[in-house]
């Protein structure tokens, strides 16, 4: 028996069509700042769309489009800037990851005038009162929608880092699949594969309890069944359904159980060797899967005698089949010698924590000595 406690958006909006559910949502607020990228939900017409909706409920909005890849700490002080301007009291997020991150980031820095780096550098806590949020994903794969944190690039450092607090779990999520139609290929494959690394990390996870392996089990089951169908047929209705369905379903696992060495030595070496952060986790979690296996073998027998699926052989073969090389090397040059320099910047907590084998210096170099 084991005690747990579980933190979850406070009401979500799943299904086909179910963004036109914002606008009988009880947002709380009157002046929003829509959070996103600088092109494709402009060019999807999507970023429209959104005002619109939130326009017609008779409230007030704003827009941030600057959000870029792996989200910034300075992006994230410019928007949380002109929050302030605005007198902004509720936020969306829209687009991938990095949009949610930046949004979630400024609902919990913007009423405070100090800038995110503050908060990393002197331990600051994230406000209770943050700003009211709004999740809108138009990707499958990050699984911001369900958690607690925003994963930030801290510039200055060359590190990734987390900020993190209860209040920014966002108390509304969007998950409309047809907004991933649109995604090309490579961003189904990347994002795809995050959310895979999700689900198996949070299945593992030394921190899981009966209701997160649940959630893992299923999330597992469906990106596995689906992955292909959505690369390879990007407007394939029940793939994008399932992939949708899967990448919710592990952010709401490992937001509660946590994830393990992928995520510990993926953000450092993303950081690093610059690659994207779902292409970093789908070349390393085959690795580090054999490397837990003295610990997880026998769940993974058991899972194939559950499903009929070898785990590690069938992500290999999916990496192969969407073009994502087996080792870091064979996408960035000269990654081997990196080595060191990755290792010097993992950190031993958060993630790492809850991997199945416990991880120090030289268990690191083990993995990345195979995944170089």
């Amino acid at each position: 028996m084991k005690n747990f406690s579980m933190l979850f958006p406070g009401r979500v909006y799943f299904g086909n069509g179910c963004l036109e559910k914002l606008k009988d949502a009880p947002i709380r607020g009157r002046r929003g700042l829509i959070i996103t990228g600088k092109h494709s939900s402009k060019k999807s017409g999507l970023l429209d769309r959104v005002k619109k909706i939130l326009k017609n409920t008779g409230r007030e909005i704003f827009v941030f489009d600057d959000v870029e890849p792996e989200v910034s700490v300075e992006t994230v002080d410019k928007a949380a800037e002109l929050a302030r301007r605005y007198r902004a009291d509720f936020f969306a997020g829209l687009g991938g990851g990095s949009a949610i991150d930046c949004a979630k980031a400024v609902s919990g820095i913007y009423r405070d005038r100090l800038s995110v780096k503050d908060y990393f550098d002197s331990n600051i806590p994230v406000r209770r009162d943050t700003g009211f949020l709004i999740a809108i994903p138009t990707t499958a794969g990050t699984g911001s929608e369900s958690t607690r944190n925003a994963v930030l690039t801290y510039t200055e450092k060359q590190k990734k880092t987390s900020l993190r607090g209860d209040s920014m779990v966002p108390s509304i999520a969007v998950m409309d699949p047809e907004l991933t139609y649109s995604m090309p290929k490579k961003i189904t494959a990347y994002t795809g594969m995050d959310a895979l690394t999700h689900a198996v990390e949070s299945y593992f996870s030394s921190n899981a309890n009966e209701i997160t392996e649940i959630l893992s089990f299923k999330a597992i089951t469906l990106i596995l069944g689906s992955m292909s169908a959505a690369y390879k047929k990007p407007s394939e209705k029940t793939a994008r359904y399932n992939m949708m369905l899967g990448s919710f379903t592990a952010g709401l696992a490992f937001a509660n159980a946590g994830l393990g060495a992928v995520h510990g030595i993926g953000h450092p070496a993303g950081a690093v060797l610059k690659l994207p952060h779902g292409l970093v986790n789908a070349v390393l979690l085959p690795h580090v899967l054999e490397f837990n296996l003295s610990a997880i073998g026998a769940r993974l027998i058991q899972f194939k005698k559950a499903t009929g699926i070898d785990m590690i052989k069938k992500i290999r073969a999916l990496n192969k089949s969407m073009g994502i090389p087996g080792k870091l090397s064979g996408a960035c040059k000269g990654a081997a010698k990196k080595i060191e320099e990755i290792i010097e910047r993992v950190e031993y907590s958060a993630s790492m924590s809850y991997n199945p084998v416990i991880m120090d210096a030289v268990k690191v170099r083990q993995i990345l000595k195979g995944a170089l």
